[in-house]
C-alpha cells in the first residue's frame, strides 16, 4: 500500500500505439481508470478514486507498450483491471489481476 505499481499491457505484434484509443477500466465495475486517445489523456470519464493517480506510460507507445502507473496504492485498487485497445473497427482487451497487501 501506498507504494506505485505499473500494470503491465502491450500489443502484439508490435506496433505503434500513439494514435489508438486505449483504455483501463476496472473489470468488476465496468468504470474508467484511465482514458487515452490520439496523443491525449482524457479525464471526463474517470473514476474519482482514481483521479490524479494514473499515467499511461508515454515512453513505449511507439513499440506497443501500454503500461499503466498507479500511484499511491490503497486497499481498494485490488482487483482485476483490463486494457482495452481501440481503432477503427478493430478491438482487443487483456485483463490484469492486481493484489494489493498491507
Amino acid at each position: 500500500m501506498g507504494k506505485d505499481v505499473l500494470l503491465p499491457c502491450h500489443l502484439s505484434p508490435q506496433r505503434d500505439a500513439r494514435t489508438l484509443e486505449v483504455r483501463w477500466i476496472r473489470d468488476n465495475i465496468s468504470e474508467t481508470v484511465h482514458h487515452y486517445r490520439n496523443g491525449e489523456d482524457l479525464y471526463g470519464e474517470q473514476m474519482g478514486a482514481y483521479a490524479g493517480r494514473t499515467e499511461l506510460v508515454r515512453d513505449g507507445l511507439s513499440a506497443g507498450i501500454l503500461h499503466l502507473r498507479i500511484t499511491g496504492l490503497r486497499p481498494s485498487d485490488d482487483g482485476q483491471y483490463t486494457c482495452t485497445v481501440e481503432e477503427a473497427h478493430a478491438y482487443k482487451e487483456v485483463i490484469v489481476e492486481l493484489e494489493v497487501s498491507g
